[in-house]
């Protein structure tokens, strides 16, 4: 199934109180004095996103004790996702985007001196992005079931399984630029509120699950406040 990258425009993006809270770091806690900040905050964020993604399929060519190779010449390095990538033979690479107009607004707040309104307005940024990255997960997962195929666990770099300077890779296999996406000199994309991920695919993946749930299991970063469950390596 390997072959072009596919865009994705239009994503229809539901982002609740919650998932706000969770991003300002108050993860299951509401905090009453901001409710009507964080109501109003994800109506005006509702009016800048632009939501877009990008995908593609690539093949797997040897899953190594080190690193991972697929076809183009790709690859990823690193024993844990080599174990993850066992029995795997295709990845789908993606990344995704709520487009520039948001954090230009907060940017302006900031300016402005409205700081509180610019940190929940960012939040909404941020809970948007990651929510919109779970959507688009949650339907090529849908196809690879489709397929008899299983999927793997969504990884991504920034995290402590996988450095930043992955995104090369992914950079690599997809044309970002088509949705409005760059690369940095630092390794990280812009605009800022954007995801990138690998899933592995195939009817033989011996660590196999649902890519829409949380990595956080396999991340050492224990004090984070967006950890939705605890780690599972030591």
């Amino acid at each position: 199934m390997a072959g072009d990258a596919i865009e994705i425009q239009a994503i229809p993006l539901s982002v609740t109180e919650e998932d706000v809270f969770r991003c300002l770091g108050s993860p299951g806690r509401v905090l009453p004095d901001l409710v009507d900040d964080v109501a109003q905050a994800i109506a005006a964020g509702r009016e800048l996103l632009s939501p877009r993604a990008l995908y593609r399929h690539l093949a797997v060519e040897r899953v190594g004790s080190d690193g991972v190779s697929f076809a183009e010449g790709i690859s990823l390095e690193g024993r844990f996702l080599a174990h993850l990538f066992e029995g795997a033979e295709e990845a789908v690479f993606l990344v995704v985007t709520i487009g520039p107009a948001l954090e230009a607004r907060v940017s302006q707040q900031f300016e402005e001196g409205s700081s509180i309104e610019a940190f929940i307005l960012d939040a909404v940024g941020s809970a948007s992005a990651m929510g919109l990255l779970t959507q688009v997960i949650s339907g090529i997962c849908q196809q690879a079931k489709d397929r008899g195929w299983k999927t793997g666990s969504c990884l991504s770099p920034g995290q402590s399984y996988w450095d930043v300077t992955g995104h090369q890779s992914i950079f690599q296999v997809l044309p970002a630029e088509r949705i409005g996406l760059e690369l940095l000199e630092s390794a990280f994309m812009r605009p800022q509120k954007s995801q990138s991920a690998v899933v592995p695919l195939g009817p033989g993946l011996k660590v196999s699950g649902d890519p829409g749930d949380s990595t956080c299991r396999y991340c050492a970063a224990t004090t984070c406040p967006m950890r939705r469950e605890p780690q599972l390596l030591t």
